[in-house]
Parts: C-alpha cells; structure tokens; sequence
C-alpha cells in the first residue's frame, strides 16, 4: 500500500506591525471582549439544550458551579476562551486593509501538519482543575488551527444532529464550548479563516494594565514577588512570564486567576508559537519595513525566515509578492 506524506499546510496572520513575532514568537490569544463580530459564540441555546437530551449525561459539569445545563456552561465559561484567527489567503485587499494598517503592516506566514503537534513552544495543557474532559487527548483545546464554518443560522439552530456527539461524555462540555467559537455568519466566509481555540488558563504570557485587579491576595502578592514577572515602572502594571515557570501547580494557580481578568479589553494573553512554524513575512505594499527589522531571533533559530513584499498587479486589482 502506497503511504502519504502528512501535507504542510500554510495559513496567515496580518497584523498592523511585527511587534515581537519574530522577535520572541509571541501571538495574542483574544478573548471575546475583544473580538470584532458582536456574533461572536452565538449558539441557540433551545436546541442546545434538545440537543444536550439525547446525551447519556445531559448536564455539564463544572469545577465551580457543579451541575449545570450545556447552555448555561457555555453563558459561564465563555470568557475563559482565547481566539487565534488566521486566514488562508494572503492577498485579500480588505483584510490588508483592515487588518494590517491598510497595507502598511505585515502578514506573517504560518505552517503546520492538520493532523499533528501544535503550533506553540509546549502547549500548556490544561488540567482536571479547568477541565471535565478526561484526559488531554479528549480535549480540543490541543493548539492546532482548524476552518471555521459559516452558516445563516446559529449553532445548533438547524445542525444540532449534523455532528458526532459519541464521545461527549469523554469530552465534557468543553466541546461544546469550542465549538460554538467555530461557527460564523456565512458574512464573512471571505476571510477563509482557520482558528486555535484555548482556555486563556494556557496562555504564555499575560500583561496585566494593573495588578491590583487580581482579587486573590496570596496569588497576587506571588505574582508581584516572582521572578517571572516584570513591573513597568512607570504604571502597575505587569508581565506574567508563565512560560517561564516549570512547577505546573504554581503555573496553573497564577493562570486560573489572570484568566479573570479577560473582561478587561486591556489585559492581553499572547502564545508563543513554535519557532518551525513560523516560515514567511509579507510586508505590505505601503509598508516602509525592510527585512533586517523583521528578521527576528526567535523565527530564525531553527531555519530561515522567507521574507516579501507586496506589489500591485499591473492588469488586475490584485497583488503579486516579490521575494526580497
């Protein structure tokens, strides 16, 4: 039998500048106060329920609030999901537009296998004390890109019954959690978006625009006492370099508590990617970036960092890309 090598998928993410992707690798992980469709995660939660009947368990269950409807965890805990969108196009002149600084910014290219390891430099995987899923194999938030699906009508509206909810009872209700992050309106299939989906208890490194926001004194006075963390000196605000901390309990005590802070649009959660799936820079057609200021340490330290730039199609509204 004839065998397949696994195929290198690549996907795109425009940002307004490089910031520290290349330099550090870092990606923001958005929770939803921050995205921008007001749609974002909306499910109907009657059919979700109907749904959730058919279940052998029909309730979920939650560390903190026990037993409670599918619908309800996901009203509970959907302040706890942090989003990476990536799109598969690189050429789209709105998303240049609007996305990267109308076409001064940059869209950084991004490989990975569908079927294999996560993008992110050791993913923190969640443990049972955020999760019913029972074990880490069960559970979606695993760190690889997957496409989102547009639909007219909300999740689980007319499509409760179009997916396989066998393993449910292993996967807890975090799958329902996920998915409705999965699903848009059918307005903005022109995006080709792919998403990373993760609990914002995984992220690497949070900034925290005041540390007295944490409400949990002994975690805060850990916070502000670690060496993994960095005071601006001139606000109180805070780096959380969790990355940094190798003691799974210390990490998952601090991340439990930053992640209650994500209705605050100004604390901001951000991953560090793996630096062998960084592989491309597109600068955009009005950007006044050369390549020496995005050639980063980070993205070139397992391999070399193919860098373009956009021009326009002398027949056709459309870009063509010259390497450099």
């Amino acid at each position: 039998m004839q065998e397949y090598e696994p195929t290198l998928k690549q996907l795109f993410k425009y940002l307004p500048e490089p910031r520290n992707f290349f330099e550090e690798g870092f990606i923001r992980l958005s929770q939803p106060i921050v995205l921008n469709d007001p749609f974002e995660a909306s499910f109907c939660s009657k059919s979700l329920d109907d749904l959730a009947s058919n279940f052998d368990e029909p309730m979920a269950q939650d560390p903190v609030y026990g037993e409670i409807s599918f619908s309800k965890y996901v009203e509970l805990r959907m302040n706890n999901i942090g989003v990476i969108s990536l799109s598969e196009n690189k050429e789209h002149l709105l998303m240049w537009a609007h996305y990267a600084n109308e076409h001064k910014g940059i869209a950084a290219g991004i490989s990975y296998f569908p079927n294999g390891e996560s993008i992110f430099n050791n993913l923190f995987r969640e443990t049972s004390a955020i999760s019913f899923a029972w074990d880490e194999s069960f559970s979606p938030f695993d760190g690889i890109p997957r496409p989102v699906s547009y639909r007219k009508g909300l999740r689980y509206r007319n499509d409760k019954f179009d997916y396989d909810y066998s393993s449910i009872s292993a996967e807890g209700a975090d799958r329902i959690l996920f998915e409705v992050f999965m699903q848009k309106s059918d307005e903005w299939i022109y995006e080709q978006e792919h998403r990373v989906i993760l609990r914002l208890e995984q992220a690497d490194r949070v900034i925290v625009e005041d540390i007295n926001q944490i409400k949990n004194e002994r975690v805060r006075n850990s916070i502000i006492s670690s060496v993994h963390s960095i005071k601006d000196v001139s606000s109180n605000s805070y780096i959380i370099n969790l990355f940094e901390i190798t003691d799974a309990a210390v990490r998952l005590s601090f991340s439990i508590e930053l992640a209650k802070l994500s209705l605050n649009p100004n604390t901001i959660y951000l991953m560090r990617l793996n630096p062998s799936s960084i592989n491309n820079c597109l600068l955009g057609l009005s950007s006044n970036l050369t390549k020496s200021e995005v050639q980063g340490y980070y993205s070139c330290s397992v391999g070399y960092l193919d860098i373009w730039k956009a021009e326009k199609n002398t027949d056709y509204y459309s870009l063509e890309f010259k390497q450099i």
